[in-house]
């Protein structure tokens, strides 16, 4: 009887396998074991292809800025930040306890600095200087990885009714926010402030 093939593995296949074990069991579950039970191998083929965690993470990270590197950035900059920052949410809308590990890592892979070089680029287009653009993408830093490792509606585990007695203030806001997503309204405020804020230190006085 014929063996059955070896599947054939490749970096890119590796990490977005990591990803939907990550997505399916969570972060803790990330380990080199695992990954390779799911991918039918022996732990040591991975090595072939990635060195170790660290490596594994680079390519994970590199995977979803290829979802920044698709962006064409709109001539008028209150259009493009919009749609570069929404864009940046979404390619990060992945288990929050991952996006933590990611953002407390040097931002080093290529696809990611292509990603950066690409939103930089843009913004000297739209006038600003070097400084005020890394200010800039800094705020968006702060909205976009901490809307993604810290939900609003996530932080609380019971329903409204149940903080009602002790809390009512809270129970009536999460009451109020049960038919709509508040971690979507609160990105589209916070978007919406910087977005003022980069307009009224811009516009000439």
């Amino acid at each position: 009887m014929a063996r059955p093939p070896k599947p054939i593995l490749s970096r890119r296949g590796i990490a977005e396998e990591a990803l939907r074990l990550v997505d399916e069991e969570g972060v803790d579950a990330l380990t080199t074991r695992r990954l390779a039970k799911r991918l039918g191998v022996e732990g040591p083929s991975l090595y072939n292809h990635i060195a170790g965690r660290d490596d594994l993470l680079d390519e994970i990270t590199s995977l979803i800025d290829e979802y920044l590197e698709a962006i064409t950035f709109a001539d008028d900059w209150r259009t493009g930040l919009a749609e570069f920052a929404r864009a940046y949410r979404r390619a990060f809308n992945v288990q929050p306890q991952l996006v933590a590990i990611i953002a407390s890592r040097p931002v080093r892979s290529p696809v990611a600095l292509r990603a950066y070089d690409k939103a930089f680029a843009a913004f000297a287009g739209y006038g600003w200087s070097p400084e005020f653009a890394a200010t800039v993408m800094a705020a968006i830093d702060y909205l976009v990885l901490g809307s993604a490792i810290e939900t609003f509606k996530g932080g609380f585990d019971r329903p409204a009714a149940e903080y009602a007695d002790a809390h009512p203030h809270l129970a009536a806001a999460l009451a109020a926010t049960e038919v709509v997503d508040v971690d979507d309204l609160g990105f589209e405020l916070g978007l919406a402030a910087l977005i003022a804020k980069v307009e009224a230190d811009t516009t000439p006085r």
